[in-house]
C-alpha cells in the first residue's frame, strides 16, 4: 500500500498550475552539465514581459505554484520584486531554483523571505568541496552553500528547502551517501535528476559525464531505498522508468514531458511536429542514446501500425491520467486489475499479450496540417507512452509487444508483466 500512498500524496502535487517564469539569462556558475548555458547571454528579460507572464500563466480555478527561476534568477536585481508581484497575483506558493551564491549574503536571504519567497530549491552535486566545486566550476562553492544552508535552516525554520542532485558519472556511485550527507543536516525533500544532452558542454564533457544506468543499477537501489524513510519526499526527473522495478511510485509522472517540451524544448520541437517529422531538432542522432526523450521523438517518426478496425467489437483498455482514476476505474490491486480483464468477454486493446491473449495497440499517428506540438504531445502521453519491465527481455513476444501504458505500471507495479519464456 506505500506505493499507492505515496502516488496520491505525490499526485496532490501534481495538479498543481505549475509555471516556471524566466527572469535571467545569466549565471554565476558555470556548471559542466548545465542544460541551459546555450540560453545564458548575460541579459534579463523586460519587467513587462516577466509579469506578464506572472499573470497570464495563473488560472483562478487552481491551485498555483510559481517557480521563479532559469539560468540564475538571484541575480536579477529586481528578484524580491517579483516574489512579492507574484503573492499579490495570488499565487499560492512562490518558489526558486538557486546555485546557493546570492543567499550567501544575509542582508539578501532577509530580503527574499520578506517578500514572501516560500521554498528554495539549491543545488548541491557532492557531499565535499573538491567535486562539487569541479562540478559547478566554481571555486569555494559548496563551503559557502553548506554554510548558508544552515543558516537558514536555523533562522528561517519555516521555508521548505529542498535539494536537486544531477547524476551523472562523476557523482552517480556516491549517489547514496550525498542524500544521507544531507538527511543529517535536516533536508528530507530531493529532486534527483538525470543528466541531458543539452547545452554548449555535451561534446566537451560527454564521456566525463554521461554513464550507462545498467551499470549503476545497484547505486541507484540504494539511493531509491532512502525514498521509504519516514519523511522522506524523493522525486526524479527523466530517468528511464525501467530503472525504478520496485520502487515505482518514483517514476516521474508521464505529464512531465509536457512541460520538458512545452516550456524547455519548444523551439526545438515545434518544428519538428509542425514539418511532420522533416525539419528534425538539432539534437538528433549524436545524443538520442543518452536522452530520456528519445521515445518521444521516435515513435512520432517510426509509428505506423494503426488500428483500422471497428472498436465496437473489441474493449479498448484506456490510460487514465492520475493513478487515483487507475484505482477507481480497475480496483486498487494489481490482481483485481487482472481479474478485471479476465472477466471481459471481449479482445482486449492496449494489452500485452502476458496479461490477456489479444494483439492489438491503439496508436495515435494522425497529424494533420493544424496539429500542434501540444496536440501531439498529449496525444502521445495518452496512446503511445507505454513502457515495459527490463525482465520483458526474456519474453518471446517482447520484439513485436508494444507494452503498457506507464500509469498502469506506476499504479500495479513492473510486476504486472510476466514474459512468456
Amino acid at each position: 500500500m506505500q506505493n499507492k500512498e505515496n502516488l496520491i500524496s505525490k499526485e496532490k502535487t501534481t495538479k498543481q498550475n505549475r509555471i516556471w517564469v524566466r527572469i535571467a539569462s545569466a549565471c554565476n556558475n558555470t556548471c559542466l552539465f548545465c542544460l541551459d548555458s546555450e540560453a545564458q547571454n548575460w541579459t534579463f528579460p523586460s519587467e513587462e514581459k516577466i509579469k506578464k507572464d506572472i499573470i497570464d500563466w495563473f488560472k483562478p480555478w487552481m491551485e498555483n505554484r510559481v517557480i521563479i527561476s532559469w539560468g540564475e534568477a538571484s541575480i536579477n536585481p529586481k528578484f524580491p520584486e517579483y516574489i512579492r508581484f507574484a503573492k499579490e497575483v495570488w499565487y499560492d506558493r512562490v518558489q526558486t531554483v538557486t546555485n546557493w551564491n546570492m543567499f550567501a549574503i544575509e542582508s539578501f536571504c532577509k530580503k527574499v523571505f520578506d517578500a514572501w519567497l516560500e521554498e528554495v530549491t539549491f543545488s548541491f552535486h557532492w557531499h565535499n568541496s573538491t567535486l562539487h566545486d569541479y562540478l559547478v566550476n566554481t571555486p569555494w562553492a559548496f563551503k559557502k552553500s553548506l554554510k548558508w544552508l544552515i543558516y537558514i535552516k536555523k533562522y528561517y525554520p519555516n521555508i521548505i528547502i529542498n535539494i536537486d542532485i544531477v547524476v551523472n558519472k562523476i557523482n552517480v556511485s556516491y549517489l547514496p551517501d550525498i542524500v544521507k550527507f544531507f538527511m543529517k543536516l535536516w533536508v528530507y525533500e530531493y529532486d534527483i535528476l538525470q543528466i541531458i544532452p543539452f547545452g554548449r558542454w555535451f561534446s566537451t564533457y560527454k564521456e566525463k559525464l554521461f554513464y550507462n544506468v545498467e551499470d549503476y543499477r545497484e547505486k541507484l537501489k540504494e539511493t531509491w531505498e532512502l525514498s521509504k524513510i519516514p519523511w522522506m519526499y524523493m522525486w526524479t526527473n527523466r530517468f528511464y522508468p525501467e530503472v525504478f522495478e520496485w520502487y515505482e511510485d518514483l517514476i516521474q509522472d508521464p505529464r512531465k514531458i509536457k512541460s520538458e517540451v512545452m516550456w524547455e524544448s519548444y523551439e526545438i520541437f515545434e518544428p519538428f511536429i509542425k514539418s511532420k517529422w522533416i525539419i528534425k531538432p538539432d539534437c538528433y542522432w549524436d545524443k538520442c542514446d543518452v536522452c530520456f526523450q528519445k521515445q518521444y521523438c521516435h515513435d512520432f517518426i517510426n509509428e505506423s501500425n494503426v488500428l483500422k478496425s471497428d472498436y465496437s467489437n473489441y474493449e479498448i483498455i484506456s490510460w487514465e491520467e492520475f493513478p487515483s482514476l487507475v484505482f477507481a476505474k480497475y480496483w486498487e490491486s494489481m490482481q483485481d486489475f487482472i481479474n478485471y480483464l479476465s472477466k471481459i468477454n471481449k479482445p482486449l486493446i492496449n494489452i500485452p499479450k502476458c496479461l490477456w491473449w489479444t494483439w492489438i495497440y491503439q496508436f495515435y499517428n494522425d497529424i494533420k496540417e493544424n496539429d500542434t506540438l501540444e496536440d501531439y504531445t498529449y496525444k502521445y502521453i495518452k496512446n503511445l507512452y507505454r513502457k515495459k519491465s527490463l525482465r520483458c527481455k526474456t519474453c518471446k513476444y517482447n520484439n513485436e509487444c508494444k507494452w503498457i501504458h506507464l500509469n498502469f505500471i506506476r499504479s500495479y507495479s513492473f510486476s504486472l508483466l510476466q514474459p512468456i519464456k
